[in-house]
């Protein structure tokens, strides 16, 4: 629903500008939406299952040499393994369902003291990603420390919101029906919020001027 919800507010506020910030959960990591917002040159950060996992701090796996341990290197275009081995680009395929994958390696596994932990059954290592290209430089750029502290900020301006509305608020449903009412109802939820946030840095601020 992500390419919906952003044709949604052009429709209403008009065409985001070029470099605006477009951030969501891995949910909406598809390729189509990684494609999406290339073409329309948006800057977006959408989480990966990686870092959906890191931030909320569950189901993290503790293997040494799982694929989470592999640092993409933009430079060399390929992942650096945890004993510092470059694995390079060995090349992007199509399926019948025309679903991409990359897939990197390096011969030096062969001579490697941990083959047998880390590449298992096979005699050398792979690293795959999936999906089109759009999608996997959207991974790539979401392993970044950067990019993942400004989609960390997702949680407090988006996420923060909605809790707000549905536990405080009680905002379970609306109490109206059709576009145009609903749509009413939300814009005076949302009004009715950044006033009481208003209300709340003022004060804060009155009071710290008082304290100095």
């Amino acid at each position: 629903m992500l390419i919906p919800t952003i044709e949604n507010v052009e429709h209403i506020f008009g065409p985001l500008h070029p470099g605006t910030q477009i951030s969501a959960d891995n949910g909406y990591s598809t390729d189509e939406n990684a494609e999406y917002l290339e073409h329309k040159q948006l800057d977006g950060y959408i989480s990966t299952r990686k870092l959906s996992r890191i931030l909320k701090k569950y189901n993290i796996k503790q293997n040494p040499y799982s694929k989470d341990n592999f640092t993409y290197n933009h430079e060399k275009d390929g992942y650096i393994c945890p004993l510092g081995q470059i694995m390079n680009l060995k090349g992007t395929y199509k399926n019948k369902k025309n679903s991409h994958k990359t897939v990197y390696w390096t011969k030096k596994c062969h001579d490697c003291q941990v083959k047998e932990i880390c590449a298992t059954k096979n005699q050398y290592r792979t690293i795959t990603d999936y999906g089109n290209p759009a999608k996997i430089r959207m991974h790539h750029k979401m392993d970044e420390k950067w990019a993942q502290e400004i989609y960390a900020q997702r949680s407090k301006t988006v996420e923060w919101p909605f809790g707000h509305l549905k536990r405080n608020i009680k905002m379970i449903e609306f109490n109206y029906t059709g576009v145009e009412m609903v749509n009413t109802e939300m814009k005076l939820h949302a009004i009715g919020h950044n006033l009481k946030r208003l209300y709340n840095e003022l004060n804060k601020t009155t009071k710290n001027q008082e304290n100095t």
